[in-house]
């Protein structure tokens, strides 16, 4: 499929993983998409975006408060799962939470905050499984969290929106995924991480992905 894309949308698919790096995030979900989108302000789909009040750097503060910026509160016990699915700021939460729960708190792989609480219990034990199979501590007995370089897992949230943004451009007889089509795709998430960003931001995505589609008819 990849292919397909445009190159400002390839760069949009690339971008994810630098705007999820820059977070100290240990996924590519959709947020990391929009913000990799606004990038490139003057790209179909983008433009309404911007024309309507929404920026990188908006974008960013929203992504932040969605996903789970430490802030100055004590932190308890029934914290201790949704530690793991922080990226902001880890050297702090990783100070807090080996405070509050011991020593490596959080050297278990970073887990999707968009996926189900249940999903995130089944996939920490069968890490725990794995690092005891290896004997390592699941950090390849480093004792330390993967490095910046380690390549990062697009979420299923994330996949989605790239199959969407196919069924996007095929909906529209286009030839080609650009950008605008990833933009579609991206408004018509129904993940708590993407409505809760939207939110954030002031957007409702239903009227928003009309203002879109109006721009490319106005445009073509």
């Amino acid at each position: 499929m990849f292919e397909r894309f445009s190159r400002p949308a390839r760069e949009v698919v690339i971008g994810a993983q630098e705007e999820a790096r820059s977070l100290g995030h240990d996924w590519i979900g959709t947020e990391h998409l929009l913000l990799s989108a606004l990038r490139l302000p003057e790209q179909p789909g983008v433009s309404t975006l911007v024309r309507l009040g929404v920026s990188a750097e908006t974008c960013r503060a929203a992504v932040s408060s969605v996903v789970g910026g430490a802030d100055g509160d004590a932190l308890g016990p029934e914290d201790a799962e949704a530690l793991k699915a922080f990226g902001i700021d880890l050297e702090e939460i990783r100070r807090r939470a080996e405070n509050a729960f011991g020593d490596g708190a959080l050297d278990t792989p970073v887990s999707d905050p968009g996926e189900s609480a249940p999903r995130r219990r089944r996939l920490g034990r069968l890490r725990r499984r794995e690092s005891g199979a290896r004997g390592d501590g699941g950090s390849g007995g480093t004792g330390e969290l993967p490095g910046p370089s380690r390549h990062i897992p697009f979420t299923g949230r994330a996949k989605k929106t790239l199959e969407l943004s196919l069924r996007e451009a095929v909906a529209r007889k286009d030839r080609h995924i650009g950008v605008e089509h990833v933009v579609l795709a991206l408004l018509r998430g129904d993940d708590k991480i993407s409505q809760g960003m939207f939110q954030r931001l002031g957007v409702a995505p239903k009227e928003m992905r009309d203002l879109v589609l109006a721009d490319l008819r106005t445009a073509a």
